[in-house]
């Protein structure tokens, strides 16, 4: 692109403007997480709310047996430097501060939970 030079100014402000304001965008997870149900698959969800910013796989038990029944995998949405510190601390615990999503034994959807300060939040439709 040959932009003449007097313009590219106004020309580079606009681009950092459009950058700035996409930087801005609602994440799918907040936009869609109300459409989000029980019973769903993986794809499903990662087609609906994209992909997790962090995965949890729940230990085997000490015996080395499987978790127990509904103790499948989490996903997270929307972790922090924070978030990611205390998760590495605490493994098996939820942070509150993220959107989370538990997977069944099956594979699916089997519960999900909003921080609180977004609980009530209703999905916006694009």
């Amino acid at each position: 692109m040959n932009v003449p030079r007097a313009h590219r100014g106004p020309a580079l402000a606009a681009l950092a403007a459009v950058a700035a304001l996409a930087g801005c965008a609602t994440p799918a997870y907040e936009v869609n997480w109300n459409r989000l149900r029980t019973g769903m698959s993986r794809d499903d969800v990662q087609g609906l709310l994209g992909q997790p910013s962090s995965r949890h796989l729940p230990k085997p038990n000490e015996d080395g047996t499987p978790p127990a029944p509904g103790r499948g995998e989490r996903w997270q949405y929307g972790d922090t430097l924070s978030s990611f510190a205390t998760g590495a601390v605490f493994p098996e615990e939820a942070d509150e501060r993220s959107w989370r999503v538990f997977f069944g034994n099956d594979g699916t959807v089997s519960g999900f939970r909003a921080p609180e300060w977004a609980e009530g939040k209703q999905a916006k439709d694009p």
